[in-house]
């Protein structure tokens, strides 16, 4: 006799569905597990003995094999408990076992049967959802919230192991699944407390800023210390619209590989690692697990580097391929694993080691060849990619002049923009227009690439007045936030 119940593991970065399979052999009474178990996994066979005894049951009376399928697949964590649990009891005769066929289990198990919350609970449900084999699956309580991102009636919450089998073998059901409740305002964290409002006599900057988010270009801003590069940097999260719901599956799905929830958290993510992160963190790297980075962590939020320079060279490269693709490929021995990177890059430097070149108000103690030196830490094909650049003087030089850049006006310019761009169609330039940038190409010898972000610019300014034509005042304002030619 066989017994055969479902599960999943991580596979990469994303979920696969395991199938359990039970036999008994006469021997001594013992649980092996086969098919590349790791150390949590062949650890479940105390707890689940444990488990089971306290709920009365004498697991094994005989040597009861557990296999997981696939077996080229390495499998980890402490989510096969319960359908190791319900494979052995079937198999002993406790119940019939063609009634967990198709039912799949998550959930790790106390010794006193409670059901814990695991990790990864996002892919894998994802795997077991668009598996045809799987018609219910349960999980523990604690994972309602990443549970209530699918909104989908399969899907079963259990306490604990005794209430598990009165839902698979008895009458009683556990508790359904809730409908995800709608969207509610929720306490902001620290990081959102930061307003345009704070920021005075910079108008340049809060329009660079909401250009920036409109039209996802990344920012490279330069100044001296205390001059608001910062505050500008923290403003940038809550004017992002909130994620949408396919948003809020893909960001809260890269978490869970870190073990955090963020549930129906419906706000953008706002990351700002320390420079002295290493480039596997800051990149997405591991050994056994692959795990996502910073720059993934960023997903659909805001990746902001204060104090550029002093990042390590080789975590600053490996920017590139995700601000080109919005992915980042990550290659190991055994696979080769893509993360999502789709992030609003925000940057901050001082113009050199004691910050006040090219300052009014202060004098700076660096010789020439130490302010090129810092500088010339940023790569030419990395500032490439910078589609705009702004210097930020000490606001107290212009403390009493006003602007009309407030929080609300701003944010509400870059969802206009946003949902302008994306029902819009292909890029069009007028003659003028078109004879202007020939001019600039012709003088500075400007890249494809520059050539191209300061169009993707230019549109962005004319999605503002939700014009579909680039005029020759777009393209002005996009030129002068360019970065300039003698920056390094």
């Amino acid at each position: 006799m066989i017994s055969r119940t479902l599960s999943a593991c991580l596979d990469g970065f994303s979920g696969k569905c395991v199938t359990l399979e039970a036999s008994q052999q006469n021997s001594l009474p013992q649980i092996q597990i086969t098919g590349l178990p790791n150390t949590v996994v062949q650890e479940s066979r105390e707890r689940i003995k444990s488990c089971l005894a306290h709920l009365g049951f004498q697991v094994p009376t005989r040597k009861l094999l557990v296999h997981l399928s696939p077996a080229e697949t390495k499998k980890s964590g402490s989510q096969f408990d319960v359908a190791i649990a319900m494979a052995l009891l079937t198999l002993e005769g406790f119940f019939p076992s063609k009634k967990i066929i198709k039912t799949a289990f998550l959930g790790e198990l106390t010794l006193s049967g409670h059901f814990k919350a695991i990790n990864h609970c996002i892919p894998l449900l994802e795997a077991l959802l668009n598996s045809a084999e799987v018609e219910q699956i349960l999980i523990p309580s604690e994972n309602e919230g990443d549970a209530s991102l699918f909104n989908s009636p399969r899907i079963y919450l259990c306490d604990s192991f005794q209430e598990a089998l009165q839902f698979c073998f008895g009458e009683s059901a556990p508790q359904k699944l809730r409908q995800p409740r709608e969207s509610k305002a929720t306490p902001l964290s620290p990081t959102y407390h930061f307003s345009l409002e704070d920021l005075r006599a910079q108008p340049v900057a809060k329009r660079a800023l909401t250009i920036a988010l409109a039209g996802r270009h990344p920012l490279l801003i330069e100044g001296p210390p205390g001059s608001g590069k910062t505050h500008l940097a923290h403003c940038a999260a809550s004017l992002l619209p909130p994620l949408t719901p396919s948003e809020t599956l893909e960001v809260s799905r890269i978490y869970s590989f870190l073990g955090e929830s963020r549930g129906n958290n419906s706000f953008a993510p706002f990351r700002s690692p320390h420079h002295s992160i290493s480039a596997s963190a800051f990149l997405g790297g591991g050994h056994q697990q692959v795990l996502p980075g910073e720059v993934s962590l960023a997903h659909h939020g805001i990746l902001f580097l204060d104090e550029l320079p002093e990042y390590r060279r080789d975590a600053l490269e490996g920017l590139r391929e995700p601000l080109q693709s919005g992915e980042i490929h990550l290659h190991r021995i055994s696979k080769s694993i893509c993360l999502p990177a789709q992030f609003h890059l925000i940057a901050a430097m001082n113009p050199c080691r004691c910050g006040y070149a090219q300052s009014s108000q202060h004098t700076c103690i660096c010789t020439s060849e130490a302010v090129t030196h810092y500088r010339k830490k940023i790569s030419g094909p990395l500032l490439d990619r910078f589609s705009l650049y702004i210097w930020m003087t000490s606001s107290a030089l212009n403390a009493s002049e006003r602007d009309s850049y407030d929080h609300t006006t701003a944010k509400t310019l870059v969802q206009r923009a946003r949902d302008f761009l994306k029902d819009s169609c292909a890029v069009s330039l007028t003659p003028s227009v078109q004879r202007w940038l020939d001019l600039l190409q012709t003088k500075h010898q400007m890249s494809f690439r520059r050539q191209k972000n300061l169009i993707g610019v230019a549109r962005t300014i004319a999605a503002f007045e939700e014009r579909e034509a680039i005029i020759e005042t777009d393209l002005e304002e996009a030129w002068s936030l360019r970065s300039p030619e003698t920056f390094r």
